[in-house]
């Protein structure tokens, strides 16, 4: 390849709930379109900021698309999806292709929008200019993905800490197809199950089964990366469920036995993915009983818009209020209404008003009287580890101080899990007894050092009980069907004589 190669980049990361009645619309994303794309997430610590320094190291000339991105929540509105997809392949021919894109998105007529945007990105560029695609470890990942990008990389950590990493060795990996010195092979086993918890990296089942991916990688070098996918277990389509998807330098039968060696290990650890959490009165008695402890700050498991959930529970403002009232606790809650309520009051106002529990099936709304405090623009950018230095919108904001409980009423659903987005509302982490986060796993990340994390078992859309939901066309599925697994579904892409 003569001069510097000309590599078309962006960004299309929201991950769907199929259970979230509310549809994620145009203005649920933050959009960079153009040259501007570059300098707004050149430093950011997602995949993008990751593959755009390794990029800049290297020299590429950058063809820059879009970069859009959305809390996860309900699946996209069709016409979203199709127009921000039409922006990525509209670009003109580049000698290479390098996305950051989440893999478990879904629209409202489609089950797979990565691989019918890959797929739609192949035809027009022809199967001569490589593709490379950063994933999120939670990706539910299709045969029509594997099939079209010569590589996908995900993340391999939970929470997820190595973000731009992965986006750095989707580059990397790119870097060394346009030199001519890799011909990727990709092999994927797909198996029918969703997990229930216990699903983070650095312990439990998937602390073994990543230690054996990466030994399998130190003995064959011809093994380039080795992704273990945990889809979102709140996505019903077509074949989800964990995935191993293996990357070999043009070594079909490596790559093919790492993913059935690896499978096969994960099948049999399924039922080890199930988690058991401490209730809110539990949780919540912690916190008066350790305040040596203080702050805490509560992974709002049932509740996280992290995994898709509308953020409007009130289970556990309801709890605080009516069992812990003498608890300093700050917890956002999803209610446009109640914002623009609390607008029209004004500053200081003293307002009664109902909020919450009108999305959440189960939840009902809480009547409160408090006082307005600061209202806002819900704009803040993340200052802790997961997402560090990527921009929020969660919409006008209304502080309503309830006793010793402060409400953060959001107009956006709130996509809350680091420090900043208190501090944006002018809440002192130092003057709370905790702090209630709408994640389950990567608050971790982003509080580490500021407040001891304890994820509570709440009620809500995203709490790991596969049986309270309507699946259907996943089905059928581990653990609400029985059946035996005979053989591991394992399909190979790519690859040259």
């Amino acid at each position: 390849m003569r001069g510097r190669p000309r590599v078309l980049t962006g960004q299309l990361w929201q991950e769907s709930h199929s259970f979230n009645p509310l549809l994620t619309s145009a203005a649920d994303f933050a959009v960079e379109r153009g040259a501007a794309l570059i300098p707004a997430n050149r430093e950011a610590g997602s995949a993008l900021g990751g593959m755009l320094r390794a990029g800049d190291a290297a020299g590429v000339e950058w063809l820059p698309s879009v970069a859009a991105r959305a809390r996860p929540g309900g699946p996209v509105e069709e016409t979203v999806f199709a127009n921000l997809a039409e922006e990525i392949l509209e670009t003109d021919r580049p000698d290479a292709v390098c996305l950051e894109l989440h893999g478990a998105m879904l629209s409202s007529e489609r089950d797979d929008c990565e691989g019918d945007l890959l797929t739609a990105l192949r035809r027009k560029l022809g199967p001569e200019v490589p593709i490379a695609v950063a994933l999120d470890l939670h990706a539910h990942v299709t045969p029509a993905m594997a099939a079209t990008a010569d590589i996908l990389v995900a993340y391999k950590t939970n929470p997820h800490a190595d973000m731009a990493e992965t986006g750095a060795k989707a580059f990397a990996l790119l870097q060394e197809m346009m030199t001519g010195g890799l011909r990727p092979v990709r092999a994927l086993a797909r198996l029918p199950f969703l997990t229930r918890g216990n699903d983070e990296t650095s312990q439990g089942p998937l602390a073994a089964l990543h230690a054996e991916a990466r030994a399998l990688s130190r003995a064959q070098p011809k093994l380039r990366d080795i992704s273990l996918c945990n889809v979102n277990p709140f996505v019903d389509a077509p074949g989800a469920g964990q995935a191993v998807l293996v990357t070999s330098d043009n070594d079909p039968g490596a790559a093919g036995e790492a993913a059935r060696r690896l499978a096969e290990r994960l099948w049999d650890l399924r039922d080890a993915f199930v988690q058991v959490l401490p209730s809110m009165q539990a949780a919540l008695s912690r916190v008066c009983d350790e305040p040596a402890s203080r702050p805490f700050v509560l992974g709002d498991q049932g509740d996280r818009v992290l995994a898709g959930a509308p953020g409007d529970g009130t289970a556990l403002a309801r709890l605080a209020l009516e069992g812990f009232p003498d608890l300093r606790i700050a917890l956002p809650l999803f209610d446009p209404k109640a914002v623009a309520a609390c607008t029209a009051a004004g500053e200081g106002a003293k307002i009664t008003l109902a909020v919450g529990g009108e999305v959440t099936p189960g939840q009902t709304p809480v009547e409160v009287t408090g006082q307005v405090g600061r209202l806002g623009t819900g704009r803040f950018t993340h200052s802790g580890r997961y997402m560090s230095g990527v921009p929020v919108d969660i919409g006008p904001t209304a502080v309503l101080n309830v006793d010793r409980l402060t409400l953060i009423l959001t107009s956006k659903a709130p996509f809350v899990q680091d420090p900043a987005a208190y501090e944006s509302h002018g809440l002192s982490l130092s003057e709370l007894d905790a702090a209630v986060a709408k994640s389950g796993n990567h608050f971790k990340l982003a509080f580490a050092g500021r407040a001891t994390p304890l994820v509570v078992d709440t009620p809500g859309l995203s709490r790991f009980q596969p049986a309270d939901f309507p699946f259907s066309r996943a089905r059928p599925i581990h653990p609400l069907d029985a059946f035996e697994l005979e053989t591991i579904p394992l399909q190979t892409f790519g690859g040259t004589a």
